[in-house]
């Protein structure tokens, strides 16, 4: 095959099938491919990069890059692979061919590279020269190195993306050189000879700086679990061999159950200012004296050329450090998530000598790495930016750490028992370098960390500090976490599908929660729950004069609100409880007396919370305009509308009705379209109410208008008969809106702060006499 050995030609009809054939492949597997847009130029370096790096630890990667790439910029890619592929079967080495590859041992390969860059081909290196299943790239020293199979020794990553690049940049400098100096012929003949239609395309391709991206692909989660293909293969073949069986265990559980696949790009590095002026003048010289890139590729430190020379010593050297630059850009971006995390502590209380820890302090210190790592500059795993994820490692009810600690302890790395987690001495035992990934994962994870020098000393810092982190510190965190999520959830809810309601909205309040604390450390608190369709804003009146009092006042916002009607549809009404329990939990460390105050649908749930079990810190409950019979008669129909729009949502993911208009009477702050199935949960949470004996040990304060256009009169009776109080009291505020609160329609802020002040007068007197 010489003309395909010698100078392969990319077959695009072959290329574009297979791309074809990939989109297809990819809505199949569970392998969740995601280009991150650090960058907002993330587009325009995919566009204008040449040689593109990647990491590589599992065999099916290597052909996913081309695939990005050419989705992105249209543009074919080179790639380099071994040898072995390319022997035996030739009508799969023709395929190799056809797709771009090329073999490692390639005659004059870097050369030919060097050509297909010129001519706008992309190329993609894997500078490890191999799978690291380790994934430990640096020594005891920490100089980069990798485990080398074949060598059964450590060796340094290759050069070859720095020499193509460094050599190719030298070609274009003395291009560009000639040109400018009236040099025409030479132009010409370097045109002709790299096959280019004229010599102004030469110096179009010469113009562009030569670039380098590095990248880094992480997976999350690495499963250990046997799967249906390594059970196939085991199947016909009986005698199958470790590493065949680990490498099916391990990347097809990548490919066949829901695993990420992050992928982000670094900064380019321009490989043009790795020379210095004086070293740019020389280099046309240098190319001046060779006809070919081959002769320019092969340039070595005895060359009879002095000039040779100087360039060979000086590629050599420039190579070398290029290399160390975009292997540490390449580790640099790895994706941390919270198995990194959870391994770096395991190991780092070992090595301390630690072999048991409380199940709740590892919690601790795996919640507070999280805390630390958003302040940090680090490329950070989505569950560890969305709190709903990991925001339950505090308790250990997260399943993401729970599925990394039935993997740890199924390959005898740690046990648990009675409020435990014991460490093992396997966790720092020499593994093979084929087993590794099934026998110690934490040493993988961990692995893949160590190459960001300060990650290690964060987690570092928050083991030695957990113990010292106060509860008040803890709520702050926690306070931070509910301010992501309104974030995360907007973010999620700001999508194109999304717009044709979105943008009929005309809520322009800050609909985040608020967080009011007091100078005054022994304050007593306030936690204040908004209405249905509302935000926090609904209730900042409130809260500033409660403030002003000295209170310390949280104001959570209700899961689904502040954020689109469309995130509304999406929740239940034990998420809105969820977030008053959120709220009451950041809250309890700042005082020994809290305060219940809701509005409307607010009112509900203070209602049900305060009666949910004993809580001996709130100490008030008042509850305003709480629905449980509507002035609209007309949502009787709620259910029926429900129920039909999930009976036709297998046709229409909308249903028949999905939303009805609304005329909120603070537009700013409400959401314009209701969703039916936020009303229809809104019903369920008052008929659980009326369904639920409500016993509340402290007083509870009703407030209603006495023409309220929303809700009815009969409303607060209803509910003040149901529950069961030791105090409790009714007060009919004159007036024609529903929000009585917001707009403090009968002086009613007052008439709560007072209340207040007056039980905080008769627990002083009480506990002094006591």
């Amino acid at each position: 095959m010489p003309d395909s050995a010698n100078n392969p030609q990319i077959n695009t009809s072959t290329y574009d099938w297979c791309i074809k054939a990939f989109r297809t492949t990819k809505k199949m597997l569970k392998l969740n491919i995601k280009l991150h847009d650090d960058f907002s130029d993330n587009l325009q370096t995919v566009q204008q990069g040449d040689i593109f790096l990647f990491n590589h630890f599992a065999r099916f990667e290597t052909f996913i890059p081309q695939y990005l790439i050419y989705e992105a910029t249209g543009a074919y890619c080179r790639s380099v692979a071994s040898h072995e592929f390319f022997e035996g079967d030739e009508r799969f080495t023709n395929f190799l061919y056809s797709v771009g590859a090329v073999p490692n041992n390639m005659p004059n390969l870097f050369p030919f590279l060097a050509r297909e860059l010129l001519h706008g081909r992309k190329l993609i290196i894997f500078p490890e020269g191999g799978m690291v299943k380790d994934k430990r790239v640096i020594d005891e020293h920490g100089k980069f190195n990798i485990f080398s199979v074949i060598a059964n020794a450590r060796r340094k990553h290759h050069r070859g993306a720095a020499v193509i690049a460094l050599a190719l940049d030298t070609f274009k400098t003395a291009i560009l050189s000639d040109y400018s100096k009236g040099h025409y012929a030479k132009v010409d003949k370097w045109a002709e000879q790299l096959g280019f239609e004229n010599s102004e395309a030469l110096l179009v391709r010469a113009l562009k700086p030569t670039t380098i991206v590095p990248s880094h692909i992480t997976f999350y989660p690495i499963r250990v679990k046997d799967n249906l293909l390594h059970r196939a293969v085991r199947l016909f073949n009986k005698e199958i061999n470790q590493r065949v069986a680990e490498e099916l265990i391990i990347e097809g559980n990548l490919l066949f159950k829901d695993t990420d696949m992050d992928i982000r790009f670094s900064k380019p590095v321009e490989v043009g200012s790795y020379w210095k002026w004086w070293e740019k003048l020389l280099l046309p010289n240098v190319v001046h004296h060779f006809g070919t890139l081959s002769e320019l590729f092969n340039l070595r430190p005895d060359s009879s050329h002095w000039l040779g020379r100087i360039h060979a010593i000086g590629m050599h050297r420039k190579s070398n450090q290029l290399r160390d630059e975009y292997m540490r850009s390449m580790y640099g971006a790895v994706t941390i998530n919270l198995s990194h995390l959870a391994s770096e502590i395991i190991l780092q209380l070992y090595q301390q000598g630690l072999e048991q820890i409380p199940c709740q302090r590892f919690h601790k210190i795996l919640y507070l790495c999280i805390k630390k790592f958003q302040q940090s500059n680090h490329k950070l795993h989505r569950s560890l930016l969305n709190p709903a994820e990991y925001g339950v490692v505090l308790q250990g009810g997260s399943n993401r750490l729970q599925h990394f600690l039935r993997t740890a302890v199924e390959m005898e790395l740690i046990s648990q028992n009675k409020g435990y987690y014991s460490l093992e001495s396997k966790l720092i035992e020499d593994i093979n370098f084929h087993e590794v990934r099934t026998e110690n994962l934490i040493s993988v994870y961990a692995n893949e960390l160590a190459p960001l020098k300060d990650a290690p000393e964060i987690i570092s810092q928050a083991i030695l500090s957990v113990d010292n982190v106060s509860a008040r510190e803890f709520a702050d965190y926690r306070f931070d976490d509910q301010l992501i999520a309104y974030r995360w959830d907007k973010k999620q809810f700001s999508k194109p599908r999304y717009a044709e309601i979105n943008d009929q909205q005309t809520a322009t309040e800050d609909a985040n929660w608020i967080f009011l604390k007091s100078d005054n450390e022994q304050a007593e608190a306030a936690l204040l729950i908004h209405g249905f369709l509302a935000a926090p804003a609904e209730m900042k009146g409130m809260a500033e004069k409660l403030h002003n009092q000295g209170l310390h006042v949280l104001v959570v916002r209700l899961k689904g609100h502040g954020t689109s009607p469309w995130d509304l549809r999406q929740r239940n009404w034990q998420e809105w409880f969820d977030s008053v329990d959120r709220g009451y939990s950041i809250l309890r460390p700042y005082s020994r007396r809290i305060h219940l105050i809701g509005f409307s649908t607010g009112g509900l749930l203070a209602l049900l919370f305060a009666s949910s079990r004993t809580k001996k810190k709130i100490c008030s409950i008042s509850c305003i305009s709480a629905p449980v019979k509507f002035c609209n008669k007309n949502l009787v129909f709620v259910p029926l509308l429900h129920h039909a729009n999930k009976l036709v949502r297998w046709v229409s993911s909308e249903g028949l009705m999905p939303f009805r208009p609304n005329e909120p009477e603070n537009p700013s702050i409400n959401y314009r379209h209701i969703p039916i199935r936020a009303l229809y949960q809104l019903q369920l949470l008052i008929k659980h109410i009326l369904d639920t004996p409500l016993k509340i040990d402290a007083p509870v304060f009703f407030y209603q208008a006495d023409e309220d256009p929303v809700v009815e009169l009969e409303s607060m009776n209803i509910l003040y008969d149901h529950i069961q109080a030791g105090q409790k009291n009714k007060t009919v505020i004159p007036a024609k809106k529903h929000g009585i609160l917001y707009d403090d329609i009968g002086d009613i802020q007052n008439k709560i702060w007072i209340r207040i002040s007056q039980l905080k007068q008769n627990l002083n007197r009480t506990e002094q006499n006591q």
